[in-house]
């Protein structure tokens, strides 16, 4: 059964930054640990849209999370359903940001290049940001998922 981790912003631990007037961009860099064990359909809660604000750029960073010769991972990233910090494992997550992205086989950074990345409207709730396994790691390790986001007040 696919299984929700959330993040300590998620979880109300750390604070979310949020623009101080229209127009203003605030950039924060959110992580999670990603146990060895993570698999197919499990999402990471992980990032915050504050509401009133819009996505203007982000970033994914990822350690190594596939240790076999083969990898196999992949990961969407995008807005998930639900209100930010719902701990209802029911939530889906979309690919707004990043689709099948194979960032964790190896490690590294990427940016975004769909077009939906730099598209997203601004609502009137809170929204997350999630990370969604689409294909399982062929051998799972654990590391950490980083997001750096930039929004923008509207």
């Amino acid at each position: 059964m696919a299984k929700l981790i959330q993040s300590d912003h998620a979880k109300g631990i750390q604070p979310t930054p949020y623009p101080g007037f229209a127009g203003q961009a605030v950039t924060h860099r959110y992580s999670i640990a990603v146990p060895a064990d993570a698999g197919l359909n499990d999402i990471l809660e992980l990032a915050c849209i504050p509401s009133g604000c819009r996505v203007a750029e982000i970033v994914l960073d990822a350690d190594k999370l596939d240790s076999n010769g083969a990898p196999t991972l992949t990961l969407d990233v995008g807005i998930m359903s639900g209100a930010f910090g719902d701990a209802d494992a029911g939530r889906t997550c979309g690919a707004e940001f990043f689709a099948a992205a194979t960032t964790g086989q190896a490690g590294g950074v990427a940016r975004p290049t769909l077009a939906s990345a730099y598209r997203t409207a601004g609502a009137a709730t809170s929204r997350a940001i999630g990370v969604k396994i689409k294909a399982a790691a062929a051998t799972g390790a654990a590391g950490t998922i980083g997001l750096t986001v930039t929004v923008v007040a509207a």
